[in-house]
């Protein structure tokens, strides 16, 4: 994941980069640095899918096992 790709999720999130930096637990000035950088690292990347994750599971509730599947796979896909 690039910097770039990670700017991308976090509008998608509708967060602004404090929120975005006090979700993945670390302080603005690193999460700007996130977002300028070629590459993010993997526990960050984790992080975020594990955001995302957490943020589509009342969602999910309304979907039957194979909608579900295809969402964590979607997730997964590296």
């Amino acid at each position: 994941m690039t910097g770039y790709e990670l700017r991308l999720w976090r509008k998608g999130m509708g967060w602004d980069q404090e929120r975005a930096a006090e979700e993945l637990g670390k302080c603005l000035r690193t999460y700007k640095a996130y977002e300028k950088s070629p590459s993010i690292d993997r526990v960050v990347e984790l992080a975020i899918r594990s955001l995302t994750l957490a943020s589509l599971l009342p969602a999910l509730s309304e979907k039957n096992n194979a909608e579900i599947c295809q969402v964590l796979i979607s997730l997964t896909d590296s």
